[in-house]
């Protein structure tokens, strides 16, 4: 697999199976030996190595693959904290593993010791690709600093799900029935810039009412503000 540098985003870069030391600290931050359960994944993963002075809380890695018919496909992984950024893991000079199965990617960040097997299964198709690279598609810092190409759009739907959020927890804060918040939260999770927050203040409604529900929403933390 051919692994793009990613040398311009914001200090964060890549590193890939090439590199001498890519086994070994993929094993560092599993705690363990790759093995017959990590080691058939590595072809398809890299290692997202924060050179900067700020911890990232959002990483975006793009896979481009090419099929052996010639067709073109990508796919953006994410990891986003932004909403919590003291959970954060990629501080600087630390590194975070990510697959193009993302399966693989949650063994080794839960230090998991067995895959689903669908993950198995995905790595045979991942293994008929003609060519595959890697790039680092968009970094955000918890100081809110966003950079990359962003190909997907993440800093404009970041932000409407921030605003979104806001709007919500403050509607839900003003309604005097539960009966209001209900009819709030059921449109709200309609909505894709809403329904994650939307979900889990209707399940407090559901389960303790008005009170409940207005309890879990002023609990609920803004995500950082981002800016370029």
């Amino acid at each position: 697999m051919t692994i793009g540098t990613g040398a311009a985003v914001a200090g964060v870069e890549l590193i890939g199976p090439a590199d001498a030391q890519f086994e070994a600290s993929v094993e560092s931050l599993w705690g363990k030996r790759a093995g017959h359960v990590l080691h058939p994944a590595l072809p398809f993963s890299v290692l997202a190595v924060n050179k900067a002075d700020r911890t990232a809380g959002l990483l975006g890695v793009r896979f481009d693959m090419e099929n052996r018919d010639g067709k073109t496909y990508s796919v953006v992984h994410y990891a986003d904290t932004l909403r919590n950024p003291e959970k954060a893991d990629l501080a600087p000079g630390a590194m975070r593993f990510v697959c193009a199965e993302p399966r693989y990617t949650n063994l080794v960040l839960r230090r998991e010791l067995t895959v689903d097997p669908r993950g198995a299964m995905n790595l045979e198709n991942l293994r008929k690709a003609r060519r595959m690279s890697a790039s680092i598609d968009c970094v955000a810092f918890t100081n809110g600093q966003f950079a990359g190409p962003d190909t997907l759009g993440a800093f404009d739907r970041l932000e409407r799900e921030r605003v979104a959020g806001e709007s919500l927890v403050a509607a839900v804060l003003a309604s005097d029935s539960e009966a209001r918040i209900g009819t709030l939260l059921e449109a709200a999770m309609a909505q894709p810039d809403e329904r994650t927050i939307a979900r889990q203040i209707y399940t407090e409604l559901v389960a303790g009412g008005a009170a409940a529900a207005q309890s879990v929403a002023k609990l609920q933390k803004r995500r950082i503000r981002l800016w370029r």
